[in-house]
């Protein structure tokens, strides 16, 4: 979190470009939703995105031990979220 100096300083440079320049102003504020969904997807939100899917098809398929296999990876790969590797 930003302390109230900090925030205070960047809203005067927001309100400051967009007295200078508001065409830019307004293209840093919209967000096509496009870009949303990109900025939501990671590495591990993508791969258990697949995974679920996999899950899916070994169900149509009949396949229950690579549904299994699949659903318990996509399930880790959701609830390892938050979790973060730290290197030195």
């Amino acid at each position: 979190m930003l302390r109230r100096y900090e925030r205070r300083l960047l809203e005067e440079i927001e309100r400051q470009l967009c007295s200078e320049d508001p065409e830019f102003a307004q293209r840093m504020t919209h967000v096509r939703p496009f870009m949303k969904v990109l900025g939501w997807l990671t590495v591990r939100r993508a791969l258990g995105i697949v995974a679920a899917f996999l899950a899916l098809l070994c169900v149509v398929f009949n396949e229950g031990t690579g549904f299994v296999v699949a659903g318990a990876l996509a399930a880790a790969l959701f609830m390892s979220e938050s979790w973060q590797i730290q290197t030195e």
